[in-house]
């Protein structure tokens, strides 16, 4: 029976705040901690620096009670080596020195919870060490659940890494690359690239698409498109019949929840060169002809997806020639801004275009992000960025 009751009163002591009192009477410690020790786990220290010592031993302590007048070191100083170590410990002053100028430098330097002269009843002094210890949990749980997040945003961000292609396409007679730059640590836009084996390398797919927001919503509805392409892709059926699929999926799953996406899909006939695409609600594709120095927007009348279940898609067709570069982009890159808040524009991004049109797909690409960079600095990015760039050989 007497064991029994020793591992519930361990029980409570471990359940106990705990707290450390610093003052340089040990009487004053000795009546604060005979009162005190009932309701918390109670350490003392004769000095700041015996504190110190404490808190780095035995630390954290949810709150820290200090006398102001110490020899060596003040509770002033003290409390605020403790705000460098322990940012997260309540901080109180408990002083005789009950002047204006004392209490106003506790606080503004010390970041001081509550401030209580002497004689300080020890009821008083533990309702408000209470109080600090309450404060001190929310603090700490806050922190706990952020911590959470973050892990999960990470885990989320690297699954969604990994559904990035891991390299550009290999594809006789075109030169192909992507690239996606993310403002957070998910993204709702998303490229890919599809080669089936059942298609033996007669065409390739390529997808460019942007979820509405940011934030983890956008990043489950990109995931599930993906999902959903790669899936219906192996099935036979026009480009148009492919996107409509997809789209009547995801009105399914996602018509009570606000949210859509663009699209550009895309599909190269290797042996024909052909480009057929099918528009839903995205930014048009650019093709640029370097032997005329013309730009052509490849666009259509395309609903974007998860709006309306029955809408009917269609397919347009481009006959490709040798030189020619296709550009599939979300509106992360036309958007972009300045500090004179001037948007990158059309213009800008055809100038990077006609200027590097003799360079392969890959170092296109660089180019305008790096043109990208230079005319946003120094505002930060807002949205994401993503291009696809292919190029007639």
């Amino acid at each position: 029976m007497a064991s029994g009751l020793q591992g519930v009163d361990r029980k409570e002591r471990v359940m106990k705040a705990k707290v450390l009192l610093v003052d340089d009477d040990a009487m004053i410690l000795a009546g604060l901690k005979r009162h005190l020790r009932n309701q918390f786990r109670i350490e003392t220290a004769l000095s700041g620096e015996q504190g110190l010592k404490r808190i780095e031993e035995n630390g954290p302590f949810a709150v820290i009670v200090s006398d102001f007048s110490m020899p060596g070191m003040n509770g002033i100083e003290f409390l605020c080596r403790v705000k460098e170590t322990d940012p997260n410990t309540v901080r109180m002053m408990l002083t005789a020195s009950a002047d204006m100028s004392t209490a106003i430098q506790a606080v503004n330097e010390g970041s001081i919870f509550q401030f209580h002269p002497k004689p300080c009843p020890a009821d008083t002094l533990g309702k408000a060490i209470q109080s600090g210890i309450e404060a001190y949990r929310k603090t700490t749980t806050h922190q706990t659940q952020f911590k959470k997040v973050q892990r999960s945003l990470a885990q989320a961000s690297m699954i969604q890494q990994n559904l990035v292609p891991k390299s550009n396409p290999q594809v006789e007679g075109f030169d192909i690359a992507g690239k996606s730059i993310w403002c957070d640590e998910t993204s709702g836009d998303y490229y890919d690239f599809i080669q089936p084996a059942d298609w033996e390398q007669k065409k390739i797919g390529v997808v460019v698409a942007d979820v509405i927001g940011h934030g983890i919503s956008s990043a489950l509805l990109m995931t599930t498109a993906r999902a959903f392409f790669r899936e219906r892709v192996l099935s036979s059926g026009s480009s148009a019949a492919l996107v409509a699929d997809v789209n009547q999926r995801l009105v399914r799953d996602i018509e009570d929840l606000s949210l859509f996406m663009t699209l550009f899909y895309s599909e190269i006939d290797i042996k024909e060169r052909c480009f057929r695409w099918v528009h839903a609600g995205h930014e048009p594709a650019m093709l640029y002809d370097p032997a005329e120095n013309s730009f052509e927007a490849l666009g259509g009348k395309g609903l974007a997806l998860g709006v309306k279940a029955d809408w009917v898609y269609e397919e347009s067709e481009k006959q490709l020639h040798t030189g020619q570069i296709i550009l599939i982009g979300t509106d992360g890159i036309k958007e972009a801004h300045n500090k004179q808040n001037e948007l990158f524009g059309v213009e800008r991004s055809n100038r990077v275009i006609r200027d590097h049109a003799h360079k392969p797909a890959g170092d296109i690409i660089k180019e305008m992000f790096d043109a990208l960079e230079r005319f946003r600095f120094p505002v930060e990015r807002e949205d994401d960025e993503t291009l696809v760039v292919i190029k007639v050989l």
